[in-house]
């Protein structure tokens, strides 16, 4: 259920909007190894996350202001756990892919700012949580200000611990290669010791 509910969104997306998200992320990459401001690897990962950002914004802002999706538009405050877990099969499925959308985000901006090496594990944490928040909350404003859905707070919430889930499992990814890496090196210098 969820693959297709994935699948009927992205497939509403008009061709000119992805070719104008790839030309865009593709610019961002460019221009990131042009200025050599981190590596290639930091660079793709940041054309990744702006991809995966502005497809979130269309997907929810600009091909409902087409009017390719209908919805009722309005302000929901109310984040009801109990509800939330109580409630049907379609608003599990909606819960899950909000988190499941902002969890690329977060895992592919968190291996930017890694790659820049400027910023420690918790403080990448911190801001690609920030940085969920900002767009999941830029994307829920322009909703309700452009009259093409709610305004809810438990988008909000879901979305921003997405990219909260993707810079973890970003830092848990890291670390677990970190210390394959470790191992093998330890392993080259057994053989180094003996022969002295």
């Amino acid at each position: 259920m969820f693959q297709s509910y994935i699948q009927r969104i992205l497939g509403l997306i008009p061709g000119a909007h992805w070719a104008v998200i790839v030309v865009l992320s593709i610019a961002l990459i460019a221009y990131m190894l042009y200025r050599e401001k981190c590596s290639v690897y930091g660079s793709i990962a940041l054309g990744l996350s702006a991809f995966i950002g502005l497809l979130l914004l269309d997907t929810t802002v600009g091909i409902r202001c087409m009017g390719v999706i209908r919805h009722k538009t309005g302000l929901n405050l109310v984040f009801n756990v109990s509800h939330f877990l109580r409630e049907s099969r379609e608003v599990h499925v909606e819960g899950i892919s909000n988190i499941a959308a902002f969890t690329p985000f977060g895992l592919f901006l968190s291996e930017f700012l890694a790659s820049a090496k400027r910023f420690s594990a918790g403080r990448r944490l911190g801001i690609v949580t920030l940085a969920g928040f900002g767009l999941s909350l830029s994307i829920e404003c322009l909703q309700l200000l452009l009259h093409v859905g709610f305004f809810e707070l438990t988008d909000l919430v879901m979305n921003t611990l997405g990219a909260f889930v993707g810079a973890g499992v970003a830092a848990l990814i890291r670390r677990f290669l970190h210390s394959l890496k470790r191992g093998r090196n330890d392993k080259k210098e057994i053989p180094s010791l003996r022969s002295e």
